[in-house]
């Protein structure tokens, strides 16, 4: 079997009578030990390749791509190759489009291929990919070029003399010095407050490490008498001094000084950040703990002190003695969140919790903010205990008596945050459910908590199926789509309803979209009923993908805060990505042949978004189907 033709010949007139192997996974490692072999002559080795990295499959280059990439795989076992130089510079502009030399050469390739030139770069001949690298080190002009290909180098080739020479030519900061100098200058000379803030806040992202913005900081913080910019200063340094001795040393005098006060605080954080495990630290803490009259600022110390000595007495001491001595309710609201984050057992805790739920039973006769806290005591509880029996029990009996609409809608919501199973739970959202008329919110409330405390529920995926159909306008049905997939994943008229949405409003861009599409990709493909949902699914996402249209005018109108506001060309790589672990071999042949003509050079000028997302589909297809199958498809 010397002749590398019984892997690959090309029939152009007559596909099926070609052979292609060389697309075949399952012939891959026999093609690359054909090319390891001793007696096989060279000349049929290099014959191979050219063939391969001159392969012209006449339908978009996915075949070509692959072909060029096994060309490349085989240079580790041929790297005489005199082809191999060729290879390696094309896997590298691939790769990385701005190790370009020419920027006329420049474009922004699709994800697919690039990520599987880097992928075949580590396959290849490395000793070549080595010397591409130095080569570049050395020809390039641009710094930024220079420093991306020393830390791919340096990586290849731990110790090699070129990395290393390149990456000591790099600022010793990751800032910019002409930037960090100008900062420096303005913090020092401008008087306006609110740019003072902006040029330390900017410091603090840019001048890691940075002697000289560091100085400038810690003088700024020690003599400025803004207290709001000194808090800024402090929090600068927190993220750009880490080790730093003189940082750490002013700010141990600062604390020092300002024992007490509010602004002491900032700087415990900024200490702990620089220098993890610093004593002044915890000392100041605790002399807040038990000097201090301020019960906003003890409850910060605490709460900062368990955060990081999870444990210490002194603090969980501190916030006990809050929970049982004050009358406020919302300071004991938030000590009892406080310590339940580093001890979520805490008896104490929970009955504090338990006692301002039990609020709930006087509403609505007690004041609104009494209420307010007793419900954010009842989330917090659900998260901490969601089967508390005492909790389930009062919202059970709060939904069967409660005359307040509002207050009823609440306990509802609240009831699907606890008692997953809760057989009594289940019971009243069912009788509430059959009783109501003339209220869609609620009864999408109601069917939505069932859900959640029930997965699968018939019910409550009925209900909101019928609010799909009968619910006009586009807040409510939006949401029961949602939650209907959750309840029901992949079901048609919930996807259908939220494509029909969007075509009807298409600034309302649709994240939920793809959450649908995601939580199809958790099924099990091979059984029927998801085969079936599949069936309907795809047609409608291939329908999304040549449709969809970009914003072009920032109207919003709408802001729901479930609806995440994305970007159109995250909108449409992002299905094109979910698409891809979805799709069946038997969508690929409908696949090509609907979205093939979105590949053109032309569109890809007016749509380079639209381009990109449908040959990341394509290419998942071509990697799933035979040449001669895909290349039918191509020019159906």
């Amino acid at each position: 079997m010397h002749d590398w033709q019984y892997f690959f010949n090309h029939d152009r007139s007559n596909l099926n009578q070609g052979t292609y192997r060389i697309f075949e996974p399952e012939w891959k490692a026999d093609i690359l030990h054909w090319f390891s072999q001793k007696d096989v002559d060279k000349q049929q080795k290099e014959d191979f390749i050219q063939a391969l990295i001159d392969f012209d499959d006449g339908c978009g280059d996915f075949y070509r791509y692959r072909a060029y990439f096994l060309a490349a795989e085989a240079l580790s076992q041929f790297p005489e190759s005199s082809l191999g130089d060729a290879i390696v510079e094309q896997l590298l502009k691939w790769s990385y489009a701005y190790f370009r030399q020419d920027k006329r050469d420049w474009q922004i390739l699709p994800k697919p291929l690039v990520q599987t030139a880097r992928k075949t770069l580590e396959l290849t001949d490395r000793k070549r990919v080595i010397a591409a690298f130095v080569h570049l080190v050395h020809t390039t002009e641009s710094l930024t070029v220079l420093r991306l290909a020393a830390e791919k180098l340096e990586k290849l080739d731990p110790g090699n003399k070129s990395a290393i020479a390149a990456l000591a030519l790099m600022p010793i900061t990751d800032g910019d010095e002409t930037a960090i100098t100008v900062l420096i200058h303005d913090i020092k000379k401008i008087p306006d407050q609110q740019i003072c803030r902006h040029r330390i806040m900017t410091l603090g992202d840019i001048a890691y490490g940075n002697q000289t913005a560091i100085a400038a900081l810690v003088h700024f913080m020690e003599t400025t008498l803004n207290k709001d910019n000194c808090c800024n200063a402090i929090t600068a340094l927190g993220k750009i001094a880490v080790g730093n001795q003189t940082a750490i040393a002013a700010l141990i005098k600062f604390l020092q000084i300002n024992q007490g006060d509010r602004i002491c605080f900032d700087a415990v954080q900024a200490l702990w950040q620089i220098d993890p495990g610093n004593a002044s630290v915890l000392k100041t803490l605790v002399h807040i703990l038990e000097t201090s009259r301020n019960a906003s600022l003890i409850d910060r110390a605490a709460t900062y002190m368990l955060k990081i000595e999870p444990g210490n007495k002194a603090a969980i001491a501190t916030l006990s003695k809050t929970l049982e001595t004050t009358q406020d309710e919302w300071g004991r609201l938030q000590a009892a969140k406080n310590l339940l984050e580093v001890d979520s057992n805490n008896q104490i805790a929970i009955n504090v919790l338990l006692e301002l739920v039990k609020n709930l039973a006087q509403s609505p006769k007690c004041p609104d903010s009494t209420r307010y806290i007793a419900w954010e005591a009842t989330r917090t509880l659900s998260q901490i205990d969601p089967s508390n029996q005492i909790a389930i029990n009062l919202l059970v009996q709060l939904i069967r008596t409660a005359d307040d609409h509002s207050y009823l809608n609440r306990a509802v919501q609240h009831l699907g945050l606890f008692g997953a199973g809760n057989e009594a739970a289940i019971v009243t959202l069912i009788e509430l459910i059959a009783s109501i008329k003339d209220d869609d919110l609620l009864l999408y409330d109601a069917a939505v908590s069932l859900g959640n405390i029930d997965s699968g529920n018939k019910v409550a995926a009925s209900t909101l199926s019928q609010i799909l159909e009968t619910t006009q306008g586009e807040c409510t049905p939006l949401y029961a789509a949602k939650n209907l997939v959750k309840i029901d994943p992949g079901n048609p008229k919930a996807i259908a309803t939220l494509c029909q949405i969007w075509e009807r409003n298409p600034y309302l861009y649709k994240s939920i979209l793809m959450d649908e599409v995601q939580n199809l990709e958790q099924l099990d493909p091979g059984n029927k009923l998801v085969k079936e949902k599949l069936n309907e699914v795809i047609p409608t996402l291939i329908q999304f993908i040549q449709i969809f249209q970009e914003d072009d005018d920032n109207k919003n109108s709408f802001n729901y805060n479930a609806t995440v506001q994305l970007s159109y060309e995250s909108c449409l790589l992002d299905i094109a990505d979910s698409m891809t672990k979805i799709l069946q071999s038997e969508h690929s042949l409908q696949v090509v042949i609907t979205l093939k003509d979105y590949m053109s050079k032309q569109f890809y000028k007016n749509s380079s978004y639209r381009y990109e997302a449908v040959f990341n589909i394509i290419w998942h297809c071509a990697e799933n189907m035979t040449y001669p199958d895909f290349s039918k498809a191509w020019h159906n």
